[in-house]
């Protein structure tokens, strides 16, 4: 579906110069929806990993961009989803329970995973170095999360059972990490599954319903979504580029846009 600019000039230079640039977004190259995560996963695997190269394939580089433009979205259209788990073993901690997948608020889509490819340089990801997943009540939290390349993710386990934790990426032969969990307050630190740049699915071995995803961010253009929907990438440097979203119960979809020195873009993306 076509979105529409709107266009806002940024800085405060002299009223008589137009510094409103108009900036192309283009309908969309692909869309599908999906409901099944892993079939979706291997594209999103590799467009995350081609997105760490510029174009010519050249690497990400931090430097200050002179005349940035600046990414101003909202992802839009998907109904709220909630999902009701009935675990079938360790009852005495495993008890029924509701997940939102599709998280929303003022009709945005949360934990949508956003990104650029075809960046060359820009801004330091400024993202923390450490990030937390917790198995709590049998479930993982957050459900997606956005961690930086190279960071530590502290598995934290908060059950009294045995769990088996996986992170895989669709693609890879092997798992990056297991991470074992057995005594309640277990913190287990993964540095092994933020390596590479890419969508890391964590499963539990032993509680098939057990999930969560974690995003390892190639540069700062990437977000996830709350349930609003909205996202805001800074510090663009002028040039042409492809916009990729992600849901784990929605699909996939892509868009071009073009992105001018000192214009902020806003830019709606719909399910």
């Amino acid at each position: 579906m076509a979105a529409v600019p709107v266009l806002f000039a940024l800085g405060c230079g002299d009223p008589s110069e137009d510094r409103t640039r108009i900036a192309d977004v283009e309908a969309p190259v692909s869309a599908a929806g999906d409901t099944a995560p892993a079939s979706r996963s291997a594209p999103l695997a590799g467009s995350l990993a081609r997105a760490a190269s510029g174009p010519g394939g050249r690497t990400y580089t931090v430097q200050t961009i002179a005349n940035p433009g600046v990414i101003i979205g909202e992802i839009t259209g998907g109904a709220p989803t909630d999902t009701s788990i009935t675990p079938t073993h360790d009852l005495s901690v495993c008890r029924p329970f509701s997940q939102s997948l599709v998280p929303s608020r003022d009709g945005g889509v949360g934990n949508a995973v956003v990104w650029l490819s075809g960046v060359a340089s820009g801004p330091k990801d400024d993202a923390p170095r450490r990030a937390r997943l917790t198995l709590d009540g049998c479930r993982l939290e957050p459900r997606v999360q956005r961690v930086a390349l190279a960071s530590t993710v502290l598995v934290n386990g908060r059950d009294a059972m045995l769990s088996r934790l996986r992170f895989t990426v669709d693609g890879e032969a092997e798992p990056r990490a297991t991470v074992l969990l057995s005594d309640v307050g277990q913190i287990v630190p993964s540095d092994a599954s933020s390596a590479a740049p890419g969508l890391v699915r964590v499963s539990d071995d032993l509680h098939p319903w057990v999930r969560a995803y974690i995003v390892v961010a190639p540069h700062p253009f990437v977000a996830v979504t709350a349930a609003d929907g909205q996202f805001r990438f800074d510090g663009v440097a002028p040039g042409r580029y492809t916009l990729h979203v992600w849901h784990e119960r929605l699909g996939t979809r892509e868009q071009k846009v073009r992105v001018d020195g000192g214009v902020q873009t806003k830019i709606s993306v719909e399910y």
